[in-house]
């Protein structure tokens, strides 16, 4: 599934931009600016099973449409170039991940360990 990163400041209308070239299903990712936490939602690609909605507002930013999904979990929405209503859909974190014990570890890479491996590697030649 294609992922698309996005800024809390940037504009709602380019990240869907991004979306649309996908013409599928898209993850949309943003940093929350107040956490450092990864925030996730599922788009779908616009529905003509769905009645169609109002555009969204211009200056609306991807994290003020987050902060939407954080009270509804769930909007249908559309974009002022779209034909057709589209959904998306805020997929919780995990707990374990938000807990501030695991901050520093979350993205940590396995590096402990690795050197005594590649010696007993290299002397085993």
């Amino acid at each position: 599934m294609p992922i698309v990163m996005t800024q809390p400041a940037e504009s709602l209308n380019d990240a869907m931009g991004m979306v649309s070239i996908h013409g599928r299903a898209v993850l949309v990712a943003m940093l929350d600016p107040q956490t450092d936490e990864l925030q996730l939602m599922h788009v779908t690609v616009p529905q003509p099973a769905l009645q169609v909605a109002k555009p969204s507002s211009d200056r609306l930013t991807v994290g003020e449409f987050f902060d939407r999904l954080g009270t509804d979990l769930m909007i249908e929405f559309r974009m002022k170039f779209w034909k057709h209503t589209a959904v998306a859909h805020k997929i919780p974190a995990c707990a374990a991940m938000q807990s501030q014990n695991t901050a520093t570890a979350r993205y940590s890479l396995p590096t402990q360990g690795l050197k005594p491996a590649l010696a007993t590697a290299a002397s085993n030649r």
